[in-house]
């Protein structure tokens, strides 16, 4: 029997922002010593002009939560880890708890806390 293996999309996107972090290091040419001038404009434009842009989603590809949905103490502690990573945010009283690995594939969630209007990012 052939297994498949599966990354968990978390890791891929880490490991892809990663990538592009090292190529930028890599590619970047060392700094001068004792310079602290700005390039000037054209210097600049031509030390990019090889680079591109490269998308890899399309604009508001990633949904944002607009009406979150919350467990009580109980049932979140039988649904999730409780090693899992949360933000966590306490309004006047009112208080909730985000999973990260949700937040991992929307990023945002939009909220009233404390009566108050919030945007949760990840």
């Amino acid at each position: 029997m052939r297994q498949t293996l599966r990354i968990p999309k978390r890791l891929w996107w880490g490991t892809a922002v990663l990538l592009l972090i090292l190529v930028a290091c890599t590619n970047a040419p060392p700094e001068q010593a004792g310079s602290d001038a700005p390039p000037d404009k054209a210097e600049a434009a031509a030390k990019y002009a090889d680079y591109t842009i490269v998308t890899l989603l399309p604009r508001d590809a990633i949904p944002a939560i607009d009406n979150p949905r919350f467990l009580s103490a109980a049932a979140a502690d039988e649904f999730y880890d409780p090693d899992e990573l949360i933000i966590g945010v306490e309004l006047d009283g009112d208080a909730r708890a985000y999973s990260v690995p949700l937040l991992s594939s929307h990023e945002i969630v939009n909220d009233t806390v404390g009566g108050r209007k919030i945007a949760v990012t990840w």
